[in-house]
């Protein structure tokens, strides 16, 4: 029923702006070796997702015929930095860079290594510092998590010196997170608190007080429990906080009842379902889904301050 409603209301807009300049994914990992062989990967058909193959090539160019007008793509660890750097030279205009250090990689980066960080974000393609933030779901001791503070700290501190924003990646630590923003608050340059799934509460500190936009993605296409808590603080918020991404090819959409289970854990995720993230943000606010994609693509363009 529901992906049956969002074919009515999605497909034509697909078939009227095909090749427009109407989306922007503002958190997409397209950089790792794994696209440059064939891959399955999730499209929107009819409204419903279907799994396609494609390599990194013909999937880029499938984005820009769709409307996708660009793109961010941040660090995931250092060594990822050189690889997106690349990437985005070869996709300039399309892919921007963002660089830095995941919160669970950092726990075994050194010094030396932020300094390398800190030599990418010398690069003037780069948009933002990150991914950085803290995440408690797998790094549970004392000595990890103080390690991924010292970063998020070096991190914030980097962003204040280049004037960018923050891409941050908090899982089960807003708390530290946000006691660590607020007392930098003089230092933020902006940013988006990346696939966010706090509640309204959590939502109106990053938004209100701190200034940060919020990353929706697939999590509000799920059945969960997190999703009921996420259309609480999408309504709670303006529309000017936040920003649409799919964090392909991570966290995907609620698996259908017509694709298996195994193929739909292989699938990548891709911006192609931006438009079913942007009709869940507009039945949650009741505006139309073009007012979704135009007022997200303006703020994505506010916040990495591209032209």
């Amino acid at each position: 029923m529901v992906f049956a409603f969002l074919s009515l209301c999605i497909d034509p807009l697909i078939r009227r702006r095909k090749g427009g300049d109407f989306m922007m994914d503002s958190h997409i990992h397209l950089s790792y070796a794994y696209y440059d062989q064939l891959f399955p990967y999730i499209d929107m058909e009819n409204g419903d997702f279907v799994i396609r193959e494609g390599k990194r090539d013909s999937l880029i160019r499938e984005m820009k015929k769709r409307g996708i007008e660009c793109c961010i793509e941040p660090a995931i660890d250092v060594a990822s930095n050189e690889l997106l750097l690349r990437l985005s030279s070869q996709e300039r205009g399309f892919i921007y860079p963002a660089v830095g250090n995941h919160p669970t990689r950092c726990i075994h980066s050194s010094l030396r290594d932020f300094k390398r960080v800190r030599e990418y974000a010398k690069s003037p393609e780069v948009v933002a510092i990150g991914e950085t933030g803290l995440d408690y779901h797998y790094e549970r001791k004392k000595q990890h998590r103080l390690k991924q503070k010292l970063w998020f700290q070096w991190q914030i501190n980097l962003a204040h010196e280049m004037e960018l924003p923050l891409i941050l990646h908090i899982r089960l630590a807003h708390e530290d997170a946000l006691r660590i923003l607020t007392k930098n608050k003089g230092k933020l340059h902006g940013g988006v608190c990346h696939c966010f799934a706090g509640g309204a509460d959590v939502a109106k500190v990053y938004t209100e007080e701190l200034g940060l936009c919020l990353g929706i993605g697939g999590t509000l296409l799920m059945k969960q429990q997190i999703s009921e808590s996420l259309k609480q603080a999408v309504a709670s918020v303006s529309m000017e906080s936040l920003l649409l991404e799919t964090d392909g090819p991570y966290v995907k959409p609620e698996r259908p009842d017509g694709i298996v289970g195994k193929r739909w854990k292989k699938a990548h995720n891709t911006s192609l379902i931006l438009p079913a993230v942007a009709k869940r943000i507009a039945e949650i606010k009741d505006i139309p889904i073009e007012d979704v994609m135009k007022i997200t693509a303006e703020n994505t363009k506010r916040v990495f301050h591209l032209t």
